[in-house]
């Protein structure tokens, strides 16, 4: 019983940061129409990024909302210099392109900050646990829960309370009554890129602590995020956040429990789980969790 508690809570943990990782996703997609396969690169720029403005001399949180705000400009520069002179394109024209980015940003990582791996500092112990009775709950794993949830609390009053949320909404509905109605389209576009470049660089400040450290792997834990997009259902918000939490558990469920079962052959079997429970989904319901069936008249 000690060890499944403790293990939820960190498959909570890591759940929350493939939340994170899927909103991103799917922000782009209903906005845009677009799969942003550079998405794991932000996550690398944001964890290296914090490093620097650390080793700079910020304050940790100032670093935080530093690393962010940067990370969320340079989605938005990459949509409006490489993207939005696509729109009309073909989907796998700007599939192609986002995964030439996504090279291109690696690249320039490993030759601003190399390829070797740097510990992320936190403002508490790096070892420090929580104690509750005899179950051992780790600080890091706490603050990537709470963090996860504050991210996701505020995207949520956002996308429903606000005019910018409001025109969110609408140019995902249909971009053009959008415009005609006098939505800045444009704006929108980058500032749902934005968004998924700052939620992108939390994510990797979080993935980066420790027993994890920041290296130039991070961006395969995006595509290991994606199975929540598409279980959650391809253009619901909610249903990839709680598709991304119950990714993250049963991964650590499965690194628990199912891999020691398995023997030899179950050596990393939880990193393939995710893609096995997609892959379910895909046959058995496409759409998703929350997704809505589309539906022609013909």
């Amino acid at each position: 019983m000690i060890n499944f508690l403790e293990l939820t809570t960190s498959g909570l943990a890591l759940g929350s940061i493939y939340a994170l990782i899927a909103l991103g996703f799917v922000v782009i997609y209903r906005g845009s129409q677009i799969f942003n396969f550079a998405q794991g690169e932000f996550l690398t720029w944001g964890a290296f990024g914090m490093i620097a403005l650390l080793d700079a001399g910020l304050p940790w949180e100032l670093a935080l909302l530093g690393t962010m705000l940067c990370t969320g400009l340079l989605g938005s520069v990459v949509e409006r210099v490489a993207l939005r002179p696509l729109i009309g394109r073909p989907v796998f024209v700007t599939i192609i392109v986002t995964i030439f980015i996504g090279s291109i940003l690696h690249a320039l990582a490993m030759v601003v900050w190399g390829s070797d791996p740097k510990g992320m500092p936190t403002p508490w112990e790096a070892m420090k646990a929580l104690k509750i009775g005899e179950v051992s709950i780790w600080w890091n794993s706490l603050a990537a829960v709470i963090a996860g949830a504050v991210a996701l609390g505020a995207f949520f009053i956002m996308i429903r309370y606000t005019r910018l949320g409001v025109a969110m909404r609408a140019t995902a509905s249909d971009q053009e009554t959008a415009l005609a109605l006098g939505i800045p389209v444009g704006r929108i576009f980058g500032t749902t890129w934005f968004l998924a470049g700052a939620y992108a660089a939390l994510a990797g400040v979080l993935l980066s602590m420790f027993p994890r450290n920041a290296d130039m792997h991070l961006s395969f834990v995006a595509l290991r995020a994606f199975p929540a997009v598409i279980v959650g259902g391809l253009e619901s918000i909610g249903g990839t956040v709680v598709a991304g939490l119950l990714l993250g558990v049963l991964e650590v469920w499965a690194q628990g429990y199912v891999n020691p079962a398995l023997g030899e052959f179950g050596q990393n079997f939880h990193t393939v789980f995710p893609y096995i429970v997609m892959i379910g989904f895909l046959i058995v319901r496409p759409y998703g969790l929350f997704g809505s069936q589309d539906v022609e008249r013909v």
